[in-house]
């Protein structure tokens, strides 16, 4: 006999980006697949009303477009969507006592297990006795309900793909878990069961966080006659320092970065609110509370109050990568290996070579700590490495997701040329940062004060005079490239003795504004005479 087809899923959340750990999840999923000869199936569960949107759907989707991870099914199934079917195996369940509707409020419940906690004992929520009064006096008063599954009280263990054999839980701490909430979707443990059956899903992968939820699937399984999946655990992946890695990162980084400008500004959280058009309550609850977290508008609304840059915060997110300029292989390749060990050595792989290696049985058990310096020097290698035709494709879709940049008024053959002059770069981002001048009018130059002092002003102005005598030999340079302008340049450093520094930063601080730029002469051919020309002139107030 044939062996089953191989089916695979990945289902997220639509919450907002996705993160690098559903990223990796979503990666496993689809090399089992793809190595297995089977089938990848995208699935978004949007069950959750208050927080799932349809712009993060989108973005979802774009981002395991752009990591390349193209599911099977169009369109990808949606579980807002299946309501009526939901509902329509909760009702059975009922009917046939494998299912009730609990009425307790949330007080009560606390009550209950504060109750257990008094008498040290472990709280497990069971079905309680109701006489048909009670449920008819709560029927007519329209009392909330959530629908609870009768969960018989018994020991439960499966094997694990990767964790191994006899997971489980004991009879001891087995509960009655709700399958339809009080608003009337379903939850989480119920929709998946109902999902993963009808989408004939043979293996499952999602993180070791959810290894005791298993027990809840597989009890619903077996009460509605559903085959049960292979399970993969994935193990954690957690910050280089052993912390857990997650969206809380970023959000701290920029508090701790609001609570010193505060204090350095002296100013107070309603300062910060009122400057960011926030609700001020929010923020110092926020500024006082760890344990909150603003969303990613909020997060960009006080960053712009404080000065931070979208760089300063650690990469979190797919979409924090691919605003920096990581290559998607490469990220694919990183996450790759937080995990999973391919044999050997090995580490550069594409992604059709780790489709040839890839085994569940070489995914690893214990957790992986994410090493930025590592992926930094992946990128840059790899970067180092690609054909011209692919970083230009690369720092266009950069450029994509960085609308505000005036870098996008470039041509191909433009970025083309800024991607040469500046070899050896970690990420497209740092060519974007410091090419941005070629592509302003020469009226939006802006001098960094602390530029002109060092640069310009310091000893008696002699950068200023410096400016004045080259801006002469660069308006009777013959030919207008780099190795002649350098050649003029240079000579003149000769006859007044010069530093090639003392005459090159001046003339860098005119054309960008600052002391940083790509080099020099390059940039000089670039930027062109006459541009050249008028940015000196304006510096020097001509």
């Amino acid at each position: 006999m044939s062996s089953p087809k191989i089916v695979t899923r990945f289902a997220p959340s639509p919450t907002g980006y996705l993160h690098v750990g559903g990223a990796r999840t979503a990666l496993f999923a689809w090399l089992t697949a793809r190595a297995m000869n089977g089938t990848f199936l995208l699935r978004i569960e949007d069950t959750d009303l208050a927080r799932s949107t349809e712009q993060a759907r989108e973005q979802l989707l774009d981002d395991l477009r752009w990591l390349g991870l193209h599911w099977d099914n169009r369109p990808p199934m949606i579980q807002s969507q299946r309501l009526a079917v939901y509902n329509r195996i909760i009702d059975d369940l009922i009917a046939r006592g494998m299912a009730y509707k609990a009425y307790e409020t949330t007080e009560e419940l606390d009550a209950m297990r504060s109750q257990a906690e008094r008498e040290r004992k472990q709280w497990r929520y069971r079905r309680p006795a109701m006489t048909d009064e009670q449920i008819r006096r709560f029927e007519s008063e329209g009392r909330p309900h959530v629908v609870r599954f009768a969960m018989p009280v018994r020991e439960y263990r499966f094997d694990d793909a990767v964790l191994g054999p006899n997971q489980g839980v004991s009879a001891g701490e087995v509960q009655d878990f709700v399958i339809r909430k009080s608003d009337g979707m379903p939850t989480y443990h119920f929709a998946v069961v109902v999902d993963d059956a009808e989408m004939g899903v043979t293996h499952v992968h999602r993180g070791q966080e959810h290894l005791l939820n298993t027990v809840l699937h597989i009890a619903l399984q077996e009460a509605l006659g559903y085959p049960r999946p292979v399970y993969c655990h994935l193990p954690v992946i957690l910050n280089i320092d052993g912390s857990k890695m997650g969206k809380r990162d970023r959000d701290r980084k920029i508090r701790v970065a609001t609570i010193l400008w505060t204090r350095n500004q002296k100013k107070t959280a309603e300062d910060v609110a009122v400057a960011a058009g926030l609700p001020s309550q929010r923020i110092a609850d926020w500024l006082n509370d760890d344990t909150r977290q603003l969303d990613l508008s909020e997060q960009r609304a006080i960053m712009a109050v404080v000065g931070m840059k979208e760089s300063e915060l650690p990469e979190i997110l797919v979409h924090d990568f691919r605003k920096n300029g990581y290559l998607p292989e490469v990220l694919l390749n990183f996450l790759a290996l937080l995990g999973w060990n391919p044999g050997g050595d090995r580490e550069r792989m594409s992604l059709q070579e780790m489709v040839r290696l890839f085994r569940i049985e070489d995914i690893n058990k214990s957790n992986a700590r994410f090493n930025r310096d590592k992926l930094l020097a992946f990128n840059t290698e790899a970067c180092a490495a690609a054909s011209p035709d692919r970083l230009v494709a690369a720092f266009r879709d950069y450029l994509s997701v960085n609308p505000d940049s005036p870098v996008n008024a470039a041509s191909d053959e433009q970025l083309a040329r800024l991607l040469a002059i500046k070899p050896g770069f970690h990420l497209l981002r740092e060519i974007d940062e410091v090419s941005r001048f070629f592509f302003l009018a020469d009226e939006q130059i802006q001098y960094e004060p602390a530029a002109v002092e060092k640069v310009l002003k310091k000893a008696n102005n002699q950068g200023m005079d410096v400016l004045r005598d080259i801006k002469a030999v660069l308006a009777n340079t013959p030919e207008w490239k780099a190795p002649t302008l350098e050649a003029a340049v240079k000579q003149y450093c000769d006859q007044k003795q010069l530093g090639l520094g003392k005459v090159a930063q001046p003339i860098r601080v005119a054309i960008c504004g600052a002391t940083i730029s790509p080099p020099i002469f390059e940039s000089l051919e670039f930027l062109g005479r006459e541009r050249t020309l008028r940015r000196v002139k304006r510096c020097l107030g001509e």
